[in-house]
């Protein structure tokens, strides 16, 4: 019995010695295949997310590329200014109608400017321009002394204007207008001006002016003139002879229609060489005899020498002609020398400095 007992114990020890082995073999069957189910399955997404090559094309569709064109944006006020008043008015085209009545429009601001007359230069630099040549009278402004001259306004050198290539050319409709022609052929933009009234004086400013991108600079200088000649008035009405005499001692009498004869005609003055034609080497000009003197007996004689000093001043040796030692303004001392730059060769601008100097002058006497 006892026997039995021991071998009923040992075998129930044995039996549960089995089930435990059993239990662990199992769980270790169980857990095995669990990583490996749960790995595989991890694994196969990922070749299958291989998507990564979708990731690129995800981040160009993405608003990266566009990015740097908002910043660019906003950063174009600081990097890319806006162009000057100046170069945007450049980029217009600009039409004028010259003193030859010539159409000339300008694509662009003309740099290079070559004025081959006192009368161009002097309107060329009130209107706020420079010039890179000039002719050998043209004198003022001081600055412009120092610029290559072509030769004579009446007959510059050709060839050197030319082999600079000027934007631009200035001209002198009275004197020069035959030169349009050759300028024209060797393609240069030629532009006349004239000053044969202050009309002429101011809408030539201003023509230039609008050409070079100065409006505001020329219609300061055109304001300055006009209420200069205004401030003057024109209530001097003697009559008056603006003589000018040659190297053979002719006299001549500028008419009203030149730009001498508008100096004093701005003051009001009577001008007795009115109704005669022009003669003689000075346009605008009229030969006139001792006797048509005699017979205009003015009250004023303007004089005006070509010649530099120390030549003799025609005011003074118009005084030892006998004949005219009756004639009133030589009687009253009404005799005036002018300053042959402001009266005779150039016309323009400074009009009213010669206005201004003839009032007073003749005030004075």
């Amino acid at each position: 019995m006892l026997n039995y007992t021991r071998f009923s114990l040992a075998l129930i020890a044995l039996s549960l010695f089995i089930f435990v082995a059993c239990s662990e073999s199992d769980s270790k069957v169980e857990e095995a295949p669990a990583p490996a189910v749960s790995s595989e399955p991890a694994k196969a997404p990922a070749p299958a997310a291989a998507p990564e090559p979708t990731k690129p094309a995800v981040a160009t569709v993405a608003p990266e590329p566009t990015a740097p064109p908002v910043s660019a944006m906003s950063a174009s006020p600081v990097s890319n200014p806006a162009p000057p008043a100046r170069e945007s008015e450049a980029a217009e085209a600009v039409v004028v109608i010259d003193a030859l009545g010539q159409e000339v429009t300008f694509e662009n601001i003309p740099e290079k400017i070559a004025s081959i007359s006192p009368t161009a230069t002097e309107m060329l630099y009130a209107a706020g321009g420079t010039a890179i040549l000039r002719d050998r009278a043209s004198n003022f402004p001081v600055e412009v002394q120092s610029l290559p001259d072509v030769g004579s306004a009446y007959d510059p050198s050709m060839e050197t204007i030319i082999g600079n290539q000027p934007d631009l050319v200035i001209i002198e409709a009275l004197t020069q207008a035959r030169f349009a022609a050759i300028f024209a052929q060797s393609g240069l933009k030629v532009v006349a001006v004239k000053a044969e009234s202050v009309s002429d004086v101011t809408g030539n400013i201003s023509m230039i002016g609008k050409i070079i991108g100065k409006e505001s600079v020329a219609e300061k200088a055109v304001d300055d003139i006009q209420s200069r000649l205004d401030s003057i008035g024109a209530d001097d009405s003697r009559a008056v002879l603006l003589l000018i005499s040659d190297q053979d001692r002719n006299l001549y009498a500028a008419r009203p229609e030149s730009y001498t004869g508008l100096i004093a005609a701005t003051l009001g003055m009577d001008n007795k060489a009115a109704g005669l034609p022009d003669s003689g080497p000075f346009p605008g000009f009229a030969l006139m005899s001792t006797e048509a003197i005699l017979m205009a007996n003015p009250d004023v004689l303007v004089t005006i020498t070509p010649a530099p000093a120390p030549a003799p001043r025609l005011s003074e040796s118009i005084k030892q002609i006998p004949p005219f030692a009756g004639l009133t303004a030589i009687r009253t001392g009404n005799v005036v020398e002018a300053d042959v730059a402001l009266f005779l060769q150039s016309p323009g601008p400074r009009i009213v400095e010669a206005v201004e100097f003839l009032k007073d002058a003749v005030s004075a006497e």
